[in-house]
């Protein structure tokens, strides 16, 4: 589904300081969006409830619909949302989820300049034959 947003979180928490929890919160709505634009679903959106988010930061049923959970959710939205790298657009109640829009670039990579801004001294060592 989200594959180049996926690709896209990666070169983002690599250059932000993103705890654990936060990261994998950003993967796991990374992978559950649409790159571009289907039907009415707009890209780079996540759609799904507060229960399923706690899952990426480690909250199984039935403790994903936990006050801990709800908690630990916040917090990883908080520092996302902190970061630039989501928008709350729409906040859940009465059974109508939350929706955020993830501030990445998910086009391929390489088809667009915005995509790598800063280039990352590991790829640049490997460019140059430094190896590992």
């Amino acid at each position: 589904m989200g594959i180049y947003a996926v690709k896209s979180a990666a070169l983002e928490l690599a250059r932000h300081n993103i705890g654990n929890p936060a990261a994998r919160l950003l993967f796991y709505m990374a992978d559950e969006c649409w790159d571009e634009k289907r039907g009415d679903a707009e890209p780079r959106r996540y759609y799904v409830g507060r229960a399923s988010l706690a899952i990426a930061p480690g909250y199984l049923a039935p403790r994903n619909d936990s006050d801990a959970a709800r908690t630990a959710v916040k917090r990883c939205v908080r520092e996302l949302v902190e970061a630039g790298l989501i928008r709350r657009v729409r906040i859940g109640r009465n059974g109508v989820p939350a929706e955020y829009e993830l501030l990445l670039e998910s086009s391929r990579l390489g088809a667009s300049s915005s995509v790598i801004r800063d280039p990352i001294p590991f790829l640049n060592r490997m460019a140059q034959g430094d190896g590992w």
